[in-house]
């Protein structure tokens, strides 16, 4: 078994997507958890929280020295998210595969700051992740 950490972050801002329609945050995370409890994987732990810049800088750590790194703070700390650790047999890779899935369908794939659904991409970032989210 495997465990993996999936956040699904605030809200896209309208503006940010001119005349194109944006998918509420609420609508997401409802075709999300479908897809999951579909495919019968374990949510093993959940917040939902407003993360805090501690908590999201230690996240985007290895991030820090992109240009958008201050914008993505922003965005990730300017809402409510839902902070999920699932665990099942290649979860890491399943649910990665359906969160770029799900960026590409409703998101369009075009925006690096607003993606809406963070999903571990390896074991040493899940393990990094769940000792930042869920080690208290």
């Amino acid at each position: 078994m495997e465990k993996t950490v999936v956040i699904l972050k605030p809200s896209i801002p309208d503006e940010e997507f001119s005349k194109r329609t944006v998918i509420s945050r609420d609508k997401f995370k409802k075709i999300f958890e479908r897809i999951i409890q579909m495919k019968w994987y374990k949510t093993i732990s959940r917040k939902t929280w407003v993360i805090n810049t501690q908590t999201a800088e230690n996240h985007y750590s290895d991030k820090r020295e992109h240009p958008l790194f201050p914008e993505v703070i922003r965005y990730i700390t300017s809402d409510i998210s839902d902070i999920l650790s699932i665990e099942w047999e290649n979860s890491i890779n399943d649910i990665r595969s359906i969160a770029l899935r799900m960026r590409e369908k409703y998101i369009w794939n075009w925006s690096k700051l607003y993606n809406m659904i963070h999903a571990s991409d390896s074991e040493y970032e899940s393990k990094k992740e769940h000792q930042i989210h869920f080690s208290s």
